[in-house]
């Protein structure tokens, strides 16, 4: 990318040089073309790759910053350090584990591990493990250790404590843990901190207005008052203030960075004149924001259409009607130039059923994970037992699978015994002292992981992945277990794209333990997206995102916005994911709200969203049934005109 292809506001904030910068971006204004180049134009100017560092929320959003910079700069930017706020955590946690009281190798625990070690902790003190309870807990867990939590429940500190103590015994961290562990490390410990300080001595946060209080206190210790903090964010994109993203981060930088310049990105390259009308008028209804008016450089294209439909089932209908008739005057090429965007997931069935009618081809965002397939969990769980022997978690569902005889209550006399003996469940099976009943099972199971150990070490990568399906007999276990042959081989397949996975990484010089702690990083474990299809998808998944046609289904009050979210005062943030919603469209975007809604066995009457009155009328155009079947077939008739013209163009000699 040339510098003459910024313009003059994007310029400025790549070529600043002096000191904290806040690059207040809207929505489709080039942000991170903005960050991207900001990162090229100081290895241009020599900056160390070393002393920089470059943080995000998602794996795809890092992912996507490596790639242009590696097309940008190519084996310049091989060294840079660009990841999420918890993969930076980790690796600051990997260099000194000691000060935080772990060890080398340690376990990154994910959701499904989180609820089993808080399920342990929950029966050893005889409390509900049932899981409304578990998931209450976790939760309640989780906002204490962030200090997000407004009354602190004596119950709630205990069973954090030992839930704390039995992840330090395992030699392991959730993900809570890779931000406020890192924390505790730098600000209890000088030499670490000034390590990663002038790693970060220039310290770029993209996407700033998704961070948390501990996130940002993180910030506060790499990047001083003095030093050369970039922020990158929009206030009026703030949607995730219910899992800890706090708007505030931005408004609080100008307190704690005296000497900060904004710089706002106000030209939009992604959205028509007449949707970013209705998205400014909207967004201007909130009080916290730092004010910006986003302008188009599309034109003034076509109006917002808003309709009215009886119920969902005619919604559906009218939504995927209309999908057909943009595709018929050639208003789309393909079916995922469409997305359909809704409040809530429960939203999506009435409009699959409705596409399934008309056989137009469509993917719900958020299905099952690659990495929630239980034969994937198992090959994992051995690969994690390989790496961290203490990982009680991984050591009970390896011995589970394939079954070997082993049950609850065999595992639970296992566990007396370790804890009796201060050692790992695995350790217990090779242990002296054993004297249960399956001895001879556990003995077997404990030196198998240990041959399997040295054949990771020592021998070749493939091999070793090989011994461990056929000697664990998970492999086999696979083909028997499945219903047919044809889940069997799906299920083989995931066993072999991991094994794919795993020999890419060590032909790059990543270990096993390396290898795992990367896997444990994908919290926002996204399939590649589909192509070919209709995209339906929640508003909160769809950020980052933009397609040509937009729907938003429910623009109706209680609905969208929430009920629930204006019951806890939260309409400036549910405002903010209209704005959101808004802008993900490019050419054309369709409102539509429902006049009669079934729920709980009822129906109930719907009012138009007040967002819908607070958008700019003039950039709105409200559809009924007639007008929907006039425009329908004046569009065709005027595509079929101008094929008419062209082939008489073509027809003359």
């Amino acid at each position: 990318m040339s510098g003459s292809s910024l313009n003059e506001q994007q310029y400025q904030a790549v070529h600043y040089r002096g000191g904290a910068l806040l690059v207040l971006a809207g929505a489709g204004s080039g942000k991170t073309r903005v960050i991207t180049e900001r990162i090229a134009t100081l290895i241009e100017r020599h900056v160390p790759q070393d002393a920089i560092t470059a943080v995000t929320f998602t794996n795809k959003a890092a992912k996507e910053m490596r790639a242009r910079l590696n097309k940008r700069l190519g084996v310049q930017s091989k060294r840079l350090r660009i990841c999420t706020f918890h993969a930076l955590g980790l690796n600051i946690l990997r260099e000194n584990p000691d000060l935080v009281a772990r060890r080398d190798g340690l376990s990154v625990f994910s959701g499904a591990e989180q609820r089993s070690a808080m399920r342990s902790v929950l029966a050893d003190l005889q409390l509900p493990t049932d899981t409304d309870q578990m998931n209450r807990v976790l939760q309640q867990v989780s906002l204490l250790k962030n200090e997000t939590l407004g009354t602190v429940d004596a119950t709630i500190t205990h069973i954090k404590e030992r839930y704390d103590t039995l992840l330090t015994r395992m030699n392991a961290v959730d993900f809570d843990d890779l931000i406020v562990l890192p924390l505790q490390l730098l600000t209890d410990h000088a030499q670490p901190r000034a390590l990663w300080q002038s790693r970060a001595r220039h310290f770029l946060v993209d996407e700033y207005q998704d961070s948390s209080r501990m996130q940002y206190r993180m910030v506060q210790l790499l990047a001083t008052a003095e030093g050369n903090l970039t922020a990158v964010g929009d206030d009026d994109q703030s949607i995730y203030g219910w899992r800890g993203a706090e708007v505030r981060n931005l408004f609080q930088l100008e307190k704690d960075y005296p000497n900060l310049h904004t710089i706002r990105l106000e030209e939009n390259y992604r959205s028509t004149a007449a949707i970013l009308s209705a998205a400014n008028t909207l967004i201007a209804h909130n009080k916290e924001r730092l004010g910006k008016s986003l302008r188009s450089n599309l034109g003034q294209g076509k109006p917002v259409r808003v309709w009215a439909c009886p119920n969902v089932e005619e919604d559906g209908r009218r939504i995927a009607g209309d999908i057909k008739a943009r595709r018929a005057v050639g208003e789309a090429k393909d079916w995922d130039d469409f997305c359909i965007l809704y409040r809530a997931s429960y939203q999506s069935r009435p409009v699959e059923l409705a596409l399934r009618e008309v056989g137009i081809p469509y993917h719900v965002s958020g299905g099952m994970s690659f990495f929630d397939r239980a034969e994937v969990l198992d090959l994992l769980a051995y690969l994690r037992l390989l790496a961290n022997p203490a990982d009680d978690l991984a050591f009970m569902r390896a011995i589970a699978r394939p079954r070997r005889g082993v049950g609850d209550k065999a595992l639970g006399l296992l566990a007396d015994f370790a804890w009796a003996h201060e050692c790992s469940l695995l350790e217990s099976c090779t242990h002296d002292d054993l004297t249960h009943r399956l001895a001879d099972t556990l003995r077997s199971f404990g030196l198998m992981i240990a041959d399997l150990d040295h054949q990771f070490l020592h021998g070749e990568p493939d091999n070793a992945f090989d011994t461990l399906l056929k000697n664990t007999g998970l492999e086999a276990a696979i083909r028997h277990d499945a219903d047919d042959e044809d889940v069997a081989e799906r299920r083989i397949a995931n066993v072999m794209e991991l094994r794919r996975w795993w020999l890419r990484s060590h032909g790059s010089g990543i270990d096993l333990t390396a290898f795992l702690q990367q896997l444990s990083l994908f919290a926002d474990r996204n399939e590649d997206d589909p192509e070919g299809r209709v995209r339906l998808m929640t508003v909160h998944a769809a950020k980052g995102l933009e397609f040509d046609h937009v729907y938003i289904t429910g623009a109706e009050d209680g609905v969208f916005p929430h009920k629930n979210a204006l019951e806890e005062n939260r309409q400036e943030e549910e405002r903010r994911l209209m704005y959101v919603a808004v802008t993900r469209a490019r050419f054309r975007l369709t409102l539509s709200h429902i006049i009669s809604r079934r729920r709980f066995g009822k129906e109930e009457k719907g009012r138009p969203s007040p967002f819908l009155k607070e958008m700019n009328n003039d950039a709105l155009r409200w559809v009924d049934d007639d007008q929907h079947s006039d425009e329908a077939k004046e569009e065709a008739e005027s595509h079929m005109a101008a094929m008419r013209d062209m082939l008489a163009k073509f027809s003359k000699p």
